[in-house]
Order: structure tokens, then C-alpha cells, then sequence
């Protein structure tokens, strides 16, 4: 018999994946087959490869005009075809951390990890980019604080160098407010599994 560490329940109920890719960010609108505090399976018609980090909102409610919490994930098994479009993507995800009690069921949880002031293990979507570029990237971020922000992406940036960074106007993260903050970039992770780069950004004092 097959044991799982957490029990899981039939549920149908919207889902929405988001995953970085070369050229962008992706999301992708599901509905759930099955769902447990540590992982869903999810019907979709597109869906990033197995082992691939992403960012699942759950539930996810399409008509909420500010931002929803975001959970880090990765997918642990992907089956479907292109060519199958009617039967669509089955996509099992991991969590990286249990969901917490507040998530599960009213989508009510604010999904902030506040704690003696500062703010840590936040998935927010974050532009970020260099001083004199004017086109921004889009990644998402694991941590915020209000001196330093880490975030995820497939480019590369060198270590000291200064970026430009904003968040969403409706958000509550400690940078947002402005347009762009400065920041410099003071570490730089490699990730060996695949090409994602994560990289911390302190933010410069004017």
C-alpha cells in the first residue's frame, strides 16, 4: 500500500501555475484533480517540464483585483501531449514547504512571513533591471526584507552591479510605494540542478 506523508482529497478547484522560462515569465490557469498541504495534481493545457521550480497560487480566485499569495513548488511528474489538447496536461507539483492552515480552503491567508519586523520566504512578482536598460525582466522573488530582496532568474548579473527593482503598486512588500528602487547585487547562486540563477539585491540608500 502506498503511504503518503500527507493525505489527499478529490477537489476541483481553479489553480494557477507560474514558471520562469528564457524569454519570460509564464502563468497558466488550472483546476485541480487532487490536492493535499503538500503538493496538487492539476489539469492544464500547458505546463512546465518535471523537476522544473515554479510558483502555484491555490486557490486561485480570477476575479480578485490584488494580489494573491504564491507558493514555491516544483513538478514532480508532467504527462500529456501537445497533440492532446482536449485531455490537456496532467502535472503533479511538490510544494517546498507545507501550505500553511490558512490557505487551505478560503484563499483568506496573506502568505507573509513577517517576523520581528523583518519579512522573509515571500513569492511576489518583481521587475528588475539594469540601470541603463530600459526593458525590465520579470522573476520572482524568495525573500524580502526591507534592506535586501532575492529573486530568481535565468539571466545573468555580475556581483556589485546596480539594478533597478519594483514591485506591483497594489502590493505590500516593504519596497513597494515608489516606482524603482536601487539596488546592488551583493550574492549570486548558482543552481546546479538546472539554469536559474538566484540572486540577492541590497538595497542602495539615497
Amino acid at each position: 500500500m502506498q503511504r503518503r506523508q500527507h493525505p489527499r482529497v478529490r477537489l476541483r478547484m481553479p489553480a494557477r501555475l507560474r514558471w520562469s522560462a528564457p524569454l519570460g515569465q509564464r502563468t497558466e490557469q488550472c483546476e485541480t484533480v487532487n490536492a493535499s498541504r503538500g503538493g496538487l495534481l492539476v489539469v492544464c493545457s500547458k505546463a512546465p517540464g518535471t523537476d522544473h521550480s515554479l510558483w502555484v497560487t491555490f486557490p486561485f480566485d480570477v476575479e480578485a483585483s490584488g494580489q494573491q499569495p504564491e507558493m514555491p513548488a516544483r513538478v514532480v511528474r508532467s504527462e500529456g501531449s501537445a497533440q492532446d489538447a482536449d485531455r490537456g496536461w496532467r502535472v503533479a507539483v511538490q510544494f517546498e514547504r507545507d501550505v500553511p492552515a490558512r490557505f487551505s480552503g478560503n484563499g483568506q491567508g496573506s502568505g507573509r512571513g513577517k517576523k520581528n519586523g523583518s519579512w522573509s520566504n515571500i513569492a511576489l512578482p518583481i521587475r528588475v533591471r539594469p540601470r541603463y536598460v530600459p526593458w525590465h525582466e520579470e522573476a520572482m522573488t524568495m525573500e524580502v526584507s526591507p534592506e535586501k530582496v532575492k529573486f530568481v532568474t535565468h539571466r545573468e548579473y555580475a556581483f556589485g552591479e546596480h539594478l533597478l527593482v519594483s514591485f506591483d503598486a497594489r502590493s505590500d512588500a516593504p519596497w513597494s510605494g515608489d516606482d524603482e528602487w536601487e539596488g546592488e547585487v551583493s550574492g549570486i547562486e548558482m543552481d546546479a540542478s538546472s539554469d536559474l540563477v538566484t540572486v540577492t539585491v541590497r538595497k542602495r540608500r539615497t
